[in-house]
């Protein structure tokens, strides 16, 4: 079975023609999930009407809907993967509307084809890589106000950068959404790390810690999905320049290993 975990943070506003957002993402995912599943709507510090949209829909699949503060996007993902009761996790988030049809289905067959994968995302895969010439390698004060640029991804891998279907491309890191991963390996490594709430490169240090404890991969094999900027609502709200300290947190852990580590290998699956 497959836990899908939709975070979900005032989600109910509209596009630019007018349709409900949450709306659109709901019934992609209820209209081309195949097989048994699950799906957890996490509605984290709503202040709109998100939760009247996710009752609408009650009916219609396996919902479970659980109400949480606003604690933003680390916190909430963590408190889905503990309810989650699927052999694999999917975290879809509110301005992600799902196209194809058995999706999920699709998502899985890296797992069942490659027995070394954690996790594999739709979104982009790419390898991390030290800024020689950041400014912020010897200042970290400055890491209280400015953007960080300790750390330049690279090698990316994604529908943008040309990637084809039948590729699983492997890098050293993905980002999250839609991001699937095996339960029980998440649980080995005790989720994602607290240490970097309220977001940012929580995931990032996720797929290294697989990598290192369990001895796993990560990678990019897409689907059919739209996501547009100008949907996107609670990373807007974040101030990001306090969540610095979080990529110099990821450089001091990995730094040993960034060059070394710069996978690129792309698996062709039939």
């Amino acid at each position: 079975m497959h836990s899908i975990i939709l975070t979900i943070h005032n989600g109910a506003r509209k596009t630019s023609n007018g349709e409900i957002l949450l709306d659109k993402v709901l019934r992609g995912i209820i209209d081309n999930t195949i097989g048994e599943y699950e799906l957890l709507c996490m509605l984290d510090g709503c202040t709109d009407n998100s939760d009247e949209v996710v009752s609408k829909y009650e009916n219609q699949a396996n919902i479970k809907k659980i109400i949480l503060p606003d604690v933003f996007e680390l916190l909430t993902n963590n408190a889905g993967f503990k309810a989650s009761s699927g052999e694999y996790v999917i975290v879809v988030q509110d301005d992600q509307v799902i196209s194809e049809y058995g999706w999920n289905a699709r998502m899985q067959k890296p797992f069942d084809e490659f027995s070394d994968v954690f996790a594999v995302t739709s979104r982009c895969a790419h390898n991390w890589v030290l800024n020689p010439n950041s400014f912020f390698l010897h200042n970290p004060d400055a890491l209280k106000t400015d953007w960080c640029d300790i750390l330049n991804h690279v090698d990316h891998s994604s529908v943008d950068h040309g990637q084809s279907r039948n590729i699983f491309a492997v890098r050293s890191s993905v980002n999250r959404g839609p991001l699937m991963m095996n339960l029980e390996d998440l649980k080995k490594l005790n989720y994602l790390d607290e240490e970097f709430v309220p977001c940012d490169m929580d995931d990032h240090d996720l797929m290294f810690r697989a990598y290192l404890e369990l001895g796993k991969v990560c990678g990019c094999y897409w689907i059919g999905m739209e996501s547009k900027p100008e949907w996107s609502g609670s990373m807007k709200n974040l101030n990001f320049a306090p969540n610095h300290k979080n990529t110099r947190k990821f450089y001091d852990r990995y730094k040993d290993m960034l060059d070394t580590r710069r996978i690129i290998e792309d698996r062709v699956l039939k």
